[in-house]
């Protein structure tokens, strides 16, 4: 009797084993020169969260439970690559954080080695250099950027993964498409005209299909849509009333003018605001989310013109604490930015170029740094590896400051007057034209 029960457990424990390694992914690793002790693996949405601790041979091992195929991300460090998992995955993956993107290296997910190369690929186009050229050679250049990724899905073999990332291919370079004319006029400072049968393109895509909504490349498609046809002034309202007209989908009208108005709201001047408004209330579906971007823009106006500036203080190299305050019966032009920026860093040299010309002129240069505490000494060397002027202040990561002025990306440039009071808290940035001109009129 008691054995035909040890058989009996030994053959349910084992049914549920198998049934529980239907789901369960298994990744394994090795990490080479590691910058830390732990990996994670990251849902896409950053809301789960599987990490482990590397054992003395720099390996770790990391096991969790999925229903569905899932895209996640890997992060050591700093860093995340993206990775594709599928319910009972067995994963290995090598990587040197040194050179994070170049070296990663999957066993058993060549839907993961695919999105690595991507990534790659894509990061090797110059995308200023690209909207710079004449129509027909950018239109090469994308073609055979798209072929490229496209040949690159040679590698994969499930068709599910296959089809979805040539949809996402498809919709990335579309989109690519849709900005030529807006980053081509503004970085060449020239209008342009182009080919009649330029937007042909844009006729394989039903616009009112809500599937287009749940892919981040076919979304930004639709909204780079949108702005593509809006031009002149008071464009936020006719981008508003152009969304009414051609969409026939309330899913899709609702969606696109929320995020699009919610976006204008945190990021532009708002003295039309009540105009817009009005006509977000008339073709939204919902009035509660009218009353969300309302008191959102109410709250909003505190950074308008002429309105008083919310003092900061922080620490200068010297360890004195400095604020803004501080600098009442000059205009301040502050810089928030961090080291591991890229387009912060470029703009150094156009920030040392205005500090030497407006030098004598009654203008204070203010850089507040939002890198992280263990990233001081590497702020200190930056500083004085790029001959850094002005003030410069540490903030200790994303602090009051990004709080106060809802800076959710940099860098982030704003200009004060001699009163303490708002010019701009969204100042154009140093190598823009139009910042010297701006200086020449007040200074």
């Amino acid at each position: 009797m008691m054995k035909k029960i040890a058989l009996a457990l030994s053959v349910c424990a084992l049914i549920a084993c198998q049934n529980e390694s239907k789901n369960t992914v298994h990744i394994t690793g090795k990490v080479n020169n590691p910058l830390e002790e732990t990996v994670s693996i990251l849902s896409e949405d950053r809301s789960e969260t599987y990490t482990d601790t590397l054992d003395s041979y720099s390996n770790f091992e990391i096991q969790f439970e999925i229903n569905s195929p899932k895209y996640m991300n890997f992060k050591h460090g700093k860093e995340t690559t993206a990775m594709y998992v599928k319910p009972g995955d067995k994963i290995q993956l090598s990587i040197d954080p040194n050179e994070f993107d170049e070296t990663i290296n999957y066993t058993g997910s060549n839907a993961s080695n695919f999105l690595a190369k991507k990534y790659l690929l894509d990061e090797k186009i110059n995308r200023r250099d690209l909207f710079s050229l004449p129509e027909s050679d950018f239109l090469a250049q994308v073609a055979d950027a798209e072929r490229n990724m496209l040949d690159l899905l040679k590698l994969v073999v499930d068709d599910s993964f296959i089809t979805e990332q040539e949809k996402s291919i498809w919709f990335q370079w579309a989109n690519t498409k849709l900005n030529y004319k807006r980053y081509f006029e503004f970085l060449s400072k020239t209008s342009i005209e182009l080919s009649d049968t330029y937007f042909d393109f844009v006729s394989d895509v039903n616009m009112n299909d809500t599937s287009l909504l749940e892919n981040h490349e076919s979304y930004a498609f639709l909204k780079a849509y949108v702005s593509s046809e809006i031009s002149g002034e008071n464009q936020m309202f006719k981008t508003l009333q152009f969304i009414d007209k051609n969409f026939e989908s309330q899913k899709i009208k609702d969606t696109l003018s929320y995020d699009i108005l919610k976006n204008f709201i945190n990021n532009a001047s708002l003295e039309n605001i009540d105009l817009i408004l009005a006509e977000f209330k008339s073709l939204h579906s919902d009035s509660s989310i009218y009353n969300e971007l309302a008191d959102l823009a109410l709250d909003m106006t505190k950074f308008n013109p002429g309105q008083p500036a919310i003092n900061f203080s922080y620490p200068d190299v010297n360890g004195n604490e400095v604020s803004l305050s501080d600098f009442k019966g000059s205009y301040v032009y502050v810089d928030v930015w961090a080291t591991w920026c890229g387009p912060c860093k470029r703009e150094i040299p156009h920030l040392l170029e205005l500090e030497k010309e407006y030098h004598e002129k009654n203008i204070v240069f203010l850089s507040v740094s939002v890198d992280q505490d263990e990233d001081y000494e590497a702020w200190l060397n930056m500083l004085e590896e790029k001959e850094m002027g002005g003030v410069q202040l540490f903030a200790s990561g994303w602090s009051q400051i990004t709080q106060d002025y809802k800076i959710n990306g940099i860098p982030r440039f704003m200009l004060f007057d001699t009163e303490g009071n708002i010019v701009n808290v969204r100042a154009s940035r140093p190598s823009e034209p139009e910042t010297r001109t701006l200086f020449d009129e007040i200074l």
